[in-house]
């Protein structure tokens, strides 16, 4: 709570948190929407956690905000269950697009999150059935017409 007080103190112009209670409205406080998104990009800067640009109509005071961010750094809801899968990637997204990722670990990362989308939905090579590069290899000038026609939405008017 501490440090969304301190950051909305800080947004508001005020010179410390003491200002600023923490179970106060922030429309209370005199916030607008500009503010509202200074906020936001503060403790996204601040934490690490990619805050969506509603956070304060969302969440409407410092102490909600402070429990939504302490949930989205800990991976918890309000019910002690994991984190949803969007907001894992969320997290992941935050991290990843940090300075100072070495290329071996981007590359790392990269093939594994290939791996996962690829058993996910169905087209890697699970051992269930050829994968997607050994299909198009395999695959006739007809087939690969006839899939550019149907997949990618060409129209049979035209």
């Amino acid at each position: 709570v501490g440090l969304v007080r301190q950051e909305t103190a800080g947004v508001l112009g005020h010179s410390g948190a003491d200002a600023v209670p923490a179970d106060r409205d922030f429309s209370r406080l005199g916030f607008d929407s500009l503010m509202a998104v200074e906020l936001r990009t503060r403790l996204s800067a601040g934490t690490g956690v990619r805050l969506p640009s509603t956070l304060v109509f969302d969440h409407p005071t410092p102490a909600a905000v402070a429990r939504h961010l302490a949930d989205s750094l800990t991976g918890q809801d309000r019910s002690g269950t994991a984190a949803s899968p969007l907001a894992a990637l969320d997290r992941l997204e935050a991290e990843l697009s940090a300075d100072g990722v070495d290329e071996a670990v981007r590359r790392g990362v990269e093939g594994r999150l290939r791996r996962l989308l690829a058993a996910w939905d169905g087209t890697g090579s699970d051992g269930n059935g050829p994968a997607v590069e050994e299909r198009i290899e395999a695959a006739s000038a007809e087939e690969i017409f006839a899939f550019i026609d149907n997949e990618l939405g060409r129209s049979s008017d035209s």
